[in-house]
């Protein structure tokens, strides 16, 4: 009995040993990872670039401090490491892509940045450049010329048809529809030098009234000594009066042009162009190539919220010569940066 005493009291000595030895070692580790620990600092990843475009170089720079080693990841399975506070990099395809950058192997941010596909450059000294009336009418034939230098063939597109409606240099053209038409010229065999330019075709005047045939003297007409009915100047109707027309306010391009950076900055809406559209704010807008109403130009100009993300606006107005209201517009507007694409 008294040998069973003594073994459990030595094998309580051995547990309580161990564990006192393996928390020494415990607190020795947790000094020395606690000595070697080193925080994450705050820091940003920002990213520089003229265009997000595939193909041209986006510079991503961070104000990360004390570090010994950086390591980028660029979203598209490409990665990089280095020594100091930027790298640069290239996108082959349009996407959205998560950069992240990894400091000291320990502390990593992220950021989101959007690449979209690099436009197509075109010499702008290639273009052709011709000239028109911006309105026509319907039925009556409308001039067009060629101006550019060195264009040995012409195609010709009104506006009215798929096909190609005429190859000599300045043709002329009869408008059979009304409207708002896109009219187009390839010179050279070459797509590549193409041009756009948009007129708008008012409907014809209606025909005149025609008098009745034969132009023989007047009837007589028989009055009696005491005439049972109302004179004849009574019984004839009267002659409808000539309605006066009733012309629009006029307002200059650059005064258009403020009213619509007004829309931008929410000053003013579509409503308050009533009197110089007519009170028809569905009229038809070329907006960089895109048909569109008015309406639907001002929602999209009211969706900036400031002026200041519009870096070009330029507006052809097209109006009626009778009523002095516009009929239709072309806006050629550009936005900073990619606001364009995303909005428009």
């Amino acid at each position: 009995m008294e040998k069973k005493q003594t073994l459990a009291i030595r094998l309580d000595e051995n547990v309580i040993l161990v564990m006192l030895v393996a928390a020494v070692l415990a607190a020795i580790v947790m000094m020395i990872r606690y000595k070697n620990y080193a925080p994450c600092m705050p820091f940003n990843l920002t990213s520089r670039a003229g265009n997000y475009y595939t193909g041209e170089v986006v510079r991503f720079e961070t104000n990360a401090k004390k570090f010994r080693q950086l390591q980028w990841s660029f979203g598209d399975n490409q990665s990089n490491e280095t020594a100091v506070g930027s790298a640069v990099h290239a996108y082959d395809q349009p996407g959205e892509y998560t950069v992240s950058l990894t400091v000291n192997g320990e502390c990593t941010e992220y950021k989101t940045i959007y690449i979209t596909r690099a436009p197509r450059v075109v010499d702008s000294v290639l273009l052709p450049k011709f000239v028109f009336p911006q309105s026509a009418e319907v039925g009556k034939p409308v001039n067009f010329e060629d101006t550019t230098h060195g264009a040995s063939t012409w195609e010709w597109r009104f506006g009215e048809t798929a096909g190609i409606d005429a190859t000599a240099r300045n043709p002329d053209y009869v408008y059979r529809t009304p409207g708002l038409k896109t009219i187009s010229l390839v010179i050279n065999n070459n797509p590549l030098q193409l041009a756009v330019g948009k007129v708008y075709v008012n409907p014809a005047p209606p025909p005149p009234v025609k008098k009745p045939a034969g132009g023989g003297a007047a009837p007589v007409i028989v009055i009696q000594d005491k005439p049972t009915y109302a004179p004849i100047s009574e019984q004839l109707p009267a002659a409808p009066k000539e309605e006066e027309v009733k012309k629009a306010p006029d307002i200059d391009r650059a005064g258009f042009e403020a009213m619509l950076r007004a829309v931008a900055n929410n000053y003013k809406n579509a409503e308050s162009f009533n009197g110089y559209l007519c009170n028809n704010l569905n009229i038809q807008v070329s907006l960089n190539g895109t048909e569109v109403t008015f309406s639907e130009l001002c929602n999209k100009l009211a969706s900036l919220k400031s002026e200041k993300k519009i870096k070009r606006l330029n507006v052809q107005m097209v109006k009626n010569e009778k009523t002095n209201c516009i009929v239709a517009l072309v806006v050629d507007m550009k936005l900073r940066g990619n606001l364009f694409e995303k909005i428009f």
